[in-house]
Parts: C-alpha cells; structure tokens; sequence
C-alpha cells in the first residue's frame, strides 16, 4: 500500500486565490472567501481569473520552467554551466524525484483546479448570458492550455473536470490521450466561441482571446498528428483552425513589418511590456498581473540573456546570468539562408563584462554565447564591441526593459506563447501533410514570414532555394529548419522535435557541430559539459517526464511509467 503524506502538497490541494490588488479596495481579500461563495461581479471574477494567470506565470510555468530551463537541450541551445547539473531537464538528468518534474505539475494542476473552481462558484444569475460565457470561456481556455501542457509533457495524466477541495479526492487514474484531446478541445472550442477578438473595444490586452483560443487549438491538432498518437487526420483540422485565423475579415491579426526590421519591432513589444496585438496572439503577461496587483516576475532575458555583469548584481541593472548557451546549428541555419535580421537579433553576440565593457562574443564555445531575443540592454554604440574600454571607463548601453529600475534576479519581459509568424507556419506544415506536397498558398505563408525577414522569396532562382519546395519531404524539412530560425527561445522547439520524431536526431546533430566547431577541445571541460544533452538523451525516457515521485505516492491509482 502507498504511504500518505498529509505535509506534502497533492496535485489537487486547494490553493485559494488571493490578491493584493489596491484597485480592489472594496472587495474581501480572496483568501479569506469561503468555498461555498460565489463570483457575482465582474470585480470578482476579474480577480479570480488573475490568480489562475499567475500559477502560469509563476517559476515553475512560464517564469522559467517551460520557458527556459526545461526547453533547453535541443538544437537551439543548452546549459552552459559546466559545474553543476541544476537544469536537470534540459540535461536529461531529471528523476521523479525532481522538483521541476513535481514544480511543473503542481502548478498546472493548481491553474486547472481553479479554473474548475472558477466554473463552478460563478454566479450565472448575477451576469447577463454573454457576459457569463465569456468569463467560463476564458477558464475554459486556460484550463485547456494548462491540460494541453501536461499532455504534451507528461502525455496520460488524471483529468478533474471538477474542484479538489481535500485529501480524499485525490486518487483519481489516468486519463488516456484521446479522452484527454476531446476535453482540450471542447474547452478551447466554447473559449473560440465566447471569447473576444483582440481588437475588440472591450478586449483586456494580457488575456485570451478568440484567435488564442483557435491558434492553440491547431497546436493540439498537430501534437495529436505526431507523436505519439500519429493520428494523420488531424492535419486537416489544425490547418481548418489556422485559416480562421488567417482569414478573419477583420483582420485581428498580422505580422509586424514596422520599418525595415518588423522582427526587432516585434520582440521589443514584449521586453518594452507594449503590447503588439497584431501579431502577438496570446502572450505571458508579467505587466497585466502586476497592473492588477499581482508580485509576478519572470526571468526571461535574465537567465537567458546577454551577459551583464557591471554592477555586481545590484538592482538598477539589466543584469544577465546567461545560463543558457545558443548553438552553431541555429548560428548555421541562418547563415545558410542568408538570414542576417533574424541572425542579429537572435544571436547578438555581444556581452558586457563586470567592469563596464560592450564586447563581441562570436566563439560559438564561449559560455556568454547566448541568445539575444529577449535583451535587456544594447550598447549605445555597437562600435564600441570592436574595442577594448580604457581602464577605467565605463562604456554606455541602453536599457531596453520596460522597468526603469531592472532587478537583477526578476525581470519584467513578457513571453510570447502565441504568435501569427507561428499560424503561417503551422498552416503551411498542415497544408503540406493534407495535400501531399506544398500548395501555393503554403509557399506563400512561408514568403510572407522570409519577406519579414528581409529575405527573398523561397522560390526566386538565384537569391531562394526553389529545391526545397520541390516535394513533400523537402518542404518539411525546410520548415523544420524555418521554425528554429523564426521561434527560436519560445519554449516551441522540443516539442515540435518530439512530435516529429526528431529530438534524438537534432541531439546528435548539436553534438557533431560542438565537436566540430573551430577551438574544440575534447580535454576542454567547458566544451565536454556542452555535450551532456545528447549524451544523456535516451529516447526510452526522455520523450515524456515521469510522474512526480509524491503524486505517485499519494494517489493510489496512479503508476509510475515504464523505465523511471
């Protein structure tokens, strides 16, 4: 029989929701509601629905678990601290001990269980009918995101569809993956038709939307044509979810062609906290949560960031721990297509040193190679990357960050979960799967984003490379590579790897380019400890995590899997 540990929190605890909100002066602090009270004014739930937001923007979700940490170990980057195995995931070295195995759990189950609260304790007579399915919609929509996200992590998981308030409600067995997909897409389904576009007057930017909920949709669509289920059929219907979105008249959505680098636009959106709803579809809104009274930070771009050093850690700096190191494939898969806008936003390559100098970083085995997508600074003047400062001098930068008085552990960046580039893309990969080979409406998305880019067309003669729309197969492979270029750092690429079958595969591919990169030194610590993830990938475990060791041991229909 399986011990019960009453102190350690279940999957299902009741966490009550809580604000600190002084916009809400009035209303009794959540915390200290009843559990037989009711949602019955917008204030209310507006509140309620803040809290379910924070567990996603907590540390263990999009603070920087999923978005970072247990991202890395792919083609576009990994840990680069040779001294330590903290980025357990990432390296393949987790157990069901983990605590990001049991953080990322904990804290999608306590988004779903709120949700299920939410739906259950509001009012529906205190609300006008629209008005009321759209507040279900939106716990709708992100109780299907947070479900969405276990199943794409730890694949069957247990389903409450209903509130956990105690210890004895927590046996509950596993749900299989059909069952589980039927449910998301009921859920993301209703949100499509109650939510709000995002250029609708009464629109709450920071929050879901109807094209959210239609993009997410065709996310699951194409999990669920890969593996594991590899049920083909879905293509279809994840290409049926993009066109609604591309084809909306009122033409909610688009991408950023700002200037001459639209990209560059784009991403300062999130670090600047303004909002581009054009192309931005649903984002991680740090800024909403604290506008509504919420201590909320992520660390993005801190973690993986461009080294900042000056300051010796003190607040009032753009400081950079720059844990996560980028990779010469992502470096080549840019050069190769003559890709310099994407290249220097994405790589920068460039640091600042503890005693106040701008540097280029261009050794792609240097541990401060880091991505640049979500910069906290630039210097003021790139010339100064060419030269060494005098002793003594301090060169300028330029704070890029929203906050004017940054924190060296926090940071206020939002991350994009979301975005139109991505419904381009995933229509062409559906359009691909449903016809065979490339139309010409899926060689177009795939220009619409080059264009962006400042690139050519793929099928111009001299400047494209008209072979890799030539058949089905190229075509894939050509947006397997143009989704690293485009989305690199948004938590995206493992799981389109491990859906395509590819995660092993790109490992070994990293590995080679590590080994093969100019300076490698196979005596070199730095340079073995950039090995560790494909070394240790084994795809007889690490397609999926393994079920946190205390949910184990306090559910009683609950198994461990095979191999853990």
């Amino acid at each position: 029989m399986k011990k019960q540990f009453r102190t350690i929190l279940s999957l299902f605890a009741f966490v009550a929701l809580f604000t600190s909100c002084e916009d809400f002066l009035n209303e009794e602090p959540r915390s200290t509601w009843g559990v037989d009270d009711f949602y019955s004014s917008g204030i209310e739930a507006d509140i309620a629905l803040s809290g379910i937001y924070s567990y996603l923007a907590s540390d263990a979700v999009y603070g920087q678990g999923l978005s970072v940490i247990m991202e890395s170990g792919t083609d576009e980057g990994y840990y680069n601290r040779r001294y330590n195995e903290n980025w357990t995931v990432g390296l393949y070295r987790h157990t069901p001990a983990d605590n990001y195995v049991k953080n990322l759990w904990t804290g999608l189950y306590q988004a779903i269980n709120h949700s299920n609260m939410f739906i259950e304790k509001l009012d529906k007579n205190a609300f006008e009918t629209a008005e009321y399915d759209t507040y279900i919609a939106e716990a709708r929509f992100l109780r299907a995101h947070a479900y969405s996200l276990l199943a794409s992590w730890y694949e069957e998981v247990p389903m409450p569809l209903t509130s956990t308030l105690n210890q004895t409600s927590n046996h509950l067995a596993l749900t299989q993956l059909p069952e589980l997909y039927a449910q998301i897409i009921s859920d993301f389904t209703f949100a499509s038709e109650h939510l709000v576009l995002a250029n609708d007057p009464t629109y709450v930017k920071g929050r879901a939307n109807k094209m959210a909920a239609h993009g997410l949709l065709a996310r699951v669509y194409l999990k669920m044509a890969g593996y594991p289920m590899n049920d083909a059929t879905k293509f279809a219907l994840a290409k049926e979810q993009c066109e609604i979105i591309i084809n909306d008249p009122t033409n909610a959505h688009g991408l950023n062609t700002t200037g001459e680098d639209g990209y560059r636009a784009h991403f300062l959106s999130y670090i600047e906290n303004i909002y581009d709803t054009k192309e931005s579809i649903f984002e991680i809104s740090f800024s909403y949560l604290r506008e509504s009274g919420i201590n909320t930070h992520g660390r993005i771009g801190g973690i993986n960031g461009l080294a900042f050093g000056y300051g010796a850690g003190a607040d009032g700096y753009p400081g950079a721990y720059a844990m996560f190191n980028t990779t010469s494939v992502l470096k080549e898969a840019y050069i190769s297509n003559n890709d310099s806008i994407r290249k220097v936003w994405n790589l920068a390559e460039f640091a600042y040193s503890n005693g106040g100098d701008a540097f280029a970083v261009t050794n792609v085995l240097a541990g401060n190679y880091c991505p640049g997508k979500y910069r906290r600074w630039e210097p003021a003047n790139f010339d100064d990357l060419a030269v060494k400062a005098p002793a003594g001098e301090i060169e300028p930068y330029i704070l890029l960050e929203g906050n004017p008085t940054p924190n060296k552990n926090f940071t206020g960046v939002n991350f994009p979960v979301l975005r139109y580039a991505d419904v381009l893309l995933m229509h062409a990969e559906a359009d691909n799967e449903v016809n065979g080979g490339p139309s010409a409406l899926a060689i177009q998305h795939l220009d619409e984003i080059r264009s962006r880019a400042g690139l050519v067309s793929i099928l111009d003669p001299v400047d494209g490379r008209p072979s890799a729309v030539a058949n089905k197969d190229t075509f894939f492979k050509e947006l397997v590579d143009e989704r690293l270029r485009e989305l690199c750092f948004e938590g995206i690429r493992k799981h389109d790897l491990i859906r395509w079958g590819l995660l092993g595969e790109k490992l070994t591919l990293l590995n080679a380019s590590i080994e093969g990169a100019p300076g490698y030194s196979p005596t070199n610590e730095n340079h073995k400890s950039f090995l560790r993830a494909g070394l240790f990938f084994d795809p007889a475990k690490h397609l999926s995590l393994p079920y946190p060791l205390q949910e184990v041991e306090i559910n009683n229909k609950l198994e461990q899997k095979a191999n853990w």
